[in-house]
């Protein structure tokens, strides 16, 4: 779905139509699996406290610190390089207008969505079939391959894959956090922390900040 949204029909009804479809997805099919087919009781795993919150956003920072280091290395010129590509499919997809909520809601509500699903529904069920590393890596190559898709329409494909690459190493991390913490909370204040320096990383790209 991500080839057909993102790559083959970018910016038409039924590529738009199809990315709503696959975000809806990623929320009805971990809550039909759990209730009819493993047959167990629906729980996010979200675990009230703030340290655990802490360390998710300390993990975060960490990172988005890595990406702004990134920026200031010849592959930043790469990136730099994709400004235009990424504004016409933020264009395309017809929130250009609306960048800030848009951004908000990858960074909060979508990252909460993606942390259900890959770190929650995946890597936690994989952990009860295989071994714990091998739980980690399989999400995280699962989590890598989608960003793959998407990153290669804003940049060449190796710098692509490389990017796509960091994501599935952030994605093994947040399931390493999940399990240390026993709690989905930490792992997603870290996503949410790093898509918010990256849709700021966007925005100045596109010269919106």
């Amino acid at each position: 779905m991500s080839l057909i949204y993102f790559v083959l029909l970018p910016g038409t009804w039924l590529g738009n139509g199809l990315y709503v479809v696959m975000k809806i997805m990623l929320v009805v099919w971990p809550a039909v699996a759990t209730l009819l087919i493993l047959r167990e009781r629906l729980d996010l795993g979200l675990s009230n406290g703030w340290r655990l919150a802490m360390v998710g956003f300390g993990w975060g920072l960490g990172i988005v610190t890595l990406m702004l280091g990134l920026m200031v290395t010849p592959l930043g010129d790469i990136i730099r390089a994709g400004a235009d590509n990424i504004q016409t499919k933020v264009e395309g997809m017809g929130v250009l207008d609306h960048f800030v909520w848009f951004a908000l809601f990858l960074s909060v509500i979508h990252s909460l969505i993606e942390e259900v699903y890959w770190r929650r529904f995946v890597a936690g069920n994989l952990l009860h079939l295989v071994s714990p590393w091998k739980a980690h890596l399989l999400a995280g190559i699962g989590f890598s391959a989608h960003h793959i898709v998407v990153v290669s329409q804003f940049f060449p494909l190796g710098m692509a894959f490389f990017l796509g690459s960091c994501v599935g190493i952030g994605g093994v991390l947040w399931s390493v956090l999940m399990v240390k913490q026993r709690s989905l909370l930490g792992a997603w204040m870290s996503h949410m922390v790093v898509d918010i320096g990256i849709m700021i990383i966007g925005a100045r790209l596109m010269g919106l900040l």
